[in-house]
C-alpha cells in the first residue's frame, strides 16, 4: 500500500511504472525499491520488504517546487498582470496557488496609469503578497459657462451628454479640447491641459444672439411666433434669435392681428397685437310688439330691436310676452351682414278634452255647453272646465287647467260618482271603491291599543286627512290578470292558487307601480296607494269611528283572517264583518302596502300627510293570515324593501276626485 498526501501521483517498483496514489497490489515477496513522482513536487523513494502476512505500507507528504503568489494593485483594482512580460490574462486581484517556485519580474498595466514593474522570487511552499502602488496618469477636470449654464459639452469631438456645469472626474494627463453650445448663444471651445492628479477649472463665456420681446393682444388672442402657438394673452420676456420674425393672434371669430419685426441682440421690445372681431347685426320684429328678445340667455330688450356688434355664429334667441307662446329660434350671424326674424307670437295651443264617462258636455271658462270630446284652440294660461254628465250616477264637475306651450293638449274630466260609493267597471274590473269622508283624528299608539303598542307607534299625533277613496276589498288575484294581461311577466304572482276571488300576493310594491300605469291607462282616473295615515284613518272607520282596537271590532276574529284561524293561508276577500265604513279585511288577510316610505313619527299635527322623505322600506299595513292577533291591530306599522314579493304581502286601491 503506497500512499500521498496530494493523490494522483505516480507509483514506481523497481524502477517499473505501476499506477497512480493511491496504490494498493498484490506482489510477490522480496526486496524493493520504491519511488513516487507527481510534477511540482519533490520525488520521493526508497526500499522495504514484502514477505507474506506482513504487507508493507508508504505514506508519503510530498514537498512542493512552488509557492502560493498573490497581487494586489492600489488605489484601484482591475489592473492587467504581465509576468516575465508575458500577459497571464488575469487582473489584480491576482491569486495563483502553484506558482513554481523562482526569481520572475511583474509588470501592472491599466488604463490612465503608469505601468508599475518589480521582480520577486517564489519560495518552495510559501505564500508571496504582493501591494503594488500605480501612479495615476491622469487628472480632472471642472467645466462652467458664463453667463448662463445648462450648455452642452463635447470633449475631444466625442459628446459627454452632460451640461455646465460638470466635473469629470478622471481625465487622461494630456491636452484636451472642450466645445460648448446653447440654445441662442454662439458656440464656445478651449484648449486646456490636466497634469498628474491636479483639477483643472475651464470656464467659456457664452456670447448671446438674442434679443427679448413682450407681447400682449386685446382681446386675449392665442399668440403664434413664426407659426409656432407660444402662449395665449400675454407673453412676457421672449428670447427670439436675432433677425426678422412673424408675430401673430389668432381669436376665433376674430380677423388674425400680424406684425412682422427685426430682434437685435441684447435688445428688449414690447408689441401689442389687436385682433378686429368679425360681426354683424340681428334685427327682430314680431306682432304683437314690445315683446321680451333674449340672445343666448340674455335680455337684449324689447321688439321691434338691432341687436348689433354681434360676433359671427349661432346663436340661440328667445322671443316672450305675457299671453303668448314663447318663439325659440337659432339664427346665424354672418360678418356685415343683417339678419332679419319677424315672428307671429304664438296665442296658444290646439286641445283636446275629453270627459270620462265619455258624452257628457262641458263648458269653459262659464261658455256655453259643447259636446265632448271638444277640439279647439285655448289660450295660454288657466281655464276652468266644467263637465255636465249625460249619464246616470255622475255629479257635474269642475277642473283647473293650465294650458302652455309645449305642455299637455290632451285632457281628460274624470266626473264624480253622483253615489258616494261606486264600482270600477272598465274591462269588467268590479273594482268597488267606498268614500271616505275627510276629518281628523289621533293616529298611533291610542289608549284602546293597550300594551301591544310598539315604539314605532309612538307618539301619538293628530292628524288631518282629505276626501278620498278606498278599496272595498283587497285586490283580487282576477283584477290583477284582468290588468295586467295575460301574457304579462307578472300575470299570476301570487302563491296561493285556484283562488280568484283572494287577494293577489307575492307582488313587490314596485311590481304595484307597474299595475298602477296599466290601471289608470284603461280607467283614465289616478289611482294609486294610499298613504299610511289615509288607510289607518279609514282602518279606524273614519269620522264614524267606534274606537276599536283592530278594523271594526275589537273580537280579533270576527273581522280578520289571522294565525288562529286562517289555516295558514289567504281566504276570499268580504267573508268577515266589514268595518263601521263597510271595508273588509284592513285587519288580517294580507299585509298591504302604503305609498309612504317607512319613518319615525313627529309629535307635531299634520295635514295629509306624505311619510318620510326617503328610506329603504315602504309602509305595510293590517297584518296578514300569518300574524296574531297583536299584529292586526288598526295602528300597527311594519315596512319591507320595495322590491319584496312575499305570500303575506297584498294591497288595496285608493283614488281622489
Amino acid at each position: 500500500k503506497i500512499k500521498s498526501e496530494r493523490p494522483g501521483a505516480k507509483v514506481f517498483l523497481n524502477n517499473e511504472y505501476k499506477g497512480l496514489t493511491p496504490f494498493n497490489a498484490a506482489v510477490m515477496e522480496g526486496d524493493y525499491l520504491w519511488k513516487i513522482e507527481k510534477d511540482k513536487y519533490y520525488p520521493e523513494e526508497g526500499n522495504f520488504t514484502v514477505t507474506v502476512g506482513n504487507p508493507p505500507e508508504v505514506n508519503k507528504t510530498l514537498r512542493p517546487k512552488f509557492g502560493k503568489l498573490t497581487i494586489e494593485s492600489k488605489p484601484e483594482s482591475g489592473a492587467t498582470v504581465f509576468i516575465n512580460e508575458i500577459e497571464t490574462g488575469k487582473t489584480t486581484p491576482f491569486t495563483d496557488e502553484q506558482y513554481t517556485s523562482g526569481i520572475y519580474t511583474l509588470t501592472l498595466r491599466k488604463a490612465n496609469y503608469y505601468d508599475a514593474t518589480q521582480s520577486f522570487t517564489v519560495s518552495d511552499g510559501k505564500p508571496t503578497a504582493l501591494s503594488i502602488d500605480m501612479k495615476p496618469r491622469f487628472g480632472s477636470v471642472t467645466i462652467t459657462t458664463e453667463p448662463e449654464t445648462g450648455a452642452a459639452i463635447t470633449l475631444d469631438g466625442v459628446n459627454l451628454n452632460q451640461t455646465t456645469p460638470f466635473t469629470l472626474p478622471k481625465l487622461s494627463s494630456c491636452t484636451h479640447k472642450v466645445e460648448v453650445v446653447k440654445d441662442m448663444y454662439e458656440p464656445a471651445e478651449k484648449t486646456f491641459t490636466v497634469a498628474d492628479g491636479q483639477t483643472a477649472t475651464i470656464t467659456l463665456t457664452l456670447k448671446p444672439v438674442f434679443g427679448e420681446i413682450s407681447i400682449s393682444t386685446n382681446p386675449a388672442a392665442d399668440i403664434y411666433i413664426d407659426k409656432v402657438k407660444a402662449g395665449n394673452g400675454t407673453l412676457s420676456n421672449k428670447r427670439l434669435v436675432s433677425g426678422t420674425h412673424l408675430l401673430e393672434a389668432k381669436k376665433d371669430k376674430h380677423t388674425d392681428a400680424t406684425k412682422t419685426i427685426n430682434v437685435l441682440t441684447g435688445t428688449k421690445e414690447s408689441y401689442t397685437l389687436e385682433p378686429k372681431p368679425k360681426t354683424g347685426t340681428l334685427s327682430v320684429t314680431t306682432t304683437p310688439m314690445d315683446a321680451e328678445l333674449y340672445v343666448d340667455g340674455v335680455l337684449k330688450g324689447q321688439t321691434p330691436l338691432f341687436v348689433r356688434n354681434l360676433l359671427i355664429g349661432s346663436y340661440s334667441v328667445q322671443i316672450k310676452k305675457s299671453g303668448c307662446g314663447t318663439v325659440n329660434k337659432t339664427v346665424e350671424i354672418k360678418e356685415n351682414q343683417t339678419t332679419e326674424l319677424n315672428e307671429t307670437m304664438p296665442q296658444g295651443e290646439q286641445v283636446t278634452i275629453n270627459t270620462n264617462p265619455s258624452g257628457a258636455r262641458i263648458k269653459i271658462d262659464g261658455g256655453s255647453e259643447q259636446n265632448a270630446p271638444y277640439s279647439g284652440t285655448l289660450s295660454y294660461g288657466s281655464h276652468t272646465i266644467v263637465a255636465v254628465p249625460t249619464a246616470q250616477g255622475y255629479l257635474e264637475t269642475t277642473e283647473t287647467i293650465n294650458i302652455t306651450q309645449s305642455g299637455k293638449t290632451t285632457y281628460t274630466i274624470n266626473l264624480k260618482p253622483d253615489s258616494k260609493n261606486y264600482t270600477e267597471s272598465a274591462s269588467g274590473l268590479n273594482l268597488e271603491m267606498v268614500f271616505v269622508q275627510g276629518g281628523t283624528f289621533t293616529m298611533g299608539c291610542t289608549s284602546e291599543q293597550g300594551s301591544d303598542c310598539d315604539n314605532d307607534e309612538k307618539p301619538a299625533h293628530s292628524v288631518t286627512v282629505g276626501d278620498f277613496y278606498i278599496g272595498k276589498y283587497e285586490v283580487t288575484q282576477a283584477q290583477w290578470r284582468a290588468v295586467m294581461g295575460a301574457s304579462a311577466t307578472l300575470s299570476a304572482p301570487s302563491g296561493f292558487k285556484n283562488c280568484d276571488n283572494c287577494p293577489v300576493e307575492s307582488v313587490s310594491w314596485n311590481d304595484i307601480q307597474e299595475f298602477l300605469k296599466k290601471l289608470n291607462a284603461k280607467t283614465g282616473k289616478t289611482y294609486r296607494l294610499p298613504t299610511e295615515a289615509e288607510w289607518e284613518y279609514a282602518a279606524r272607520g273614519g269620522s264614524k269611528s267606534n274606537g276599536y282596537k283592530y278594523s271594526g271590532s275589537n273580537n280579533v276574529g270576527s273581522v280578520a283572517w289571522y294565525t288562529d284561524n286562517s289555516g295558514s293561508k289567504t281566504h276570499p276577500v268580504g267573508q268577515k264583518s266589514p268595518n263601521e265604513l263597510g271595508i273588509y279585511d284592513m285587519s288580517g288577510n294580507v299585509w298591504e302596502w302604503c305609498s309612504d316610505w317607512y319613518g319615525s313619527y313627529s309629535s307635531n299635527s299634520q295635514t295629509n300627510p306624505q311619510g318620510a322623505i326617503s328610506g329603504s322600506s315602504r309602509v305595510l299595513r293590517g297584518g296578514s293570515w300569518s300574524d296574531g292577533a297583536r299584529g292586526c291591530r288598526s295602528a300597527n306599522r311594519s315596512g319591507n324593501s320595495p322590491g319584496d314579493r312575499i305570500s303575506n304581502l297584498g294591497f288595496r286601491l285608493a283614488v281622489v276626485f
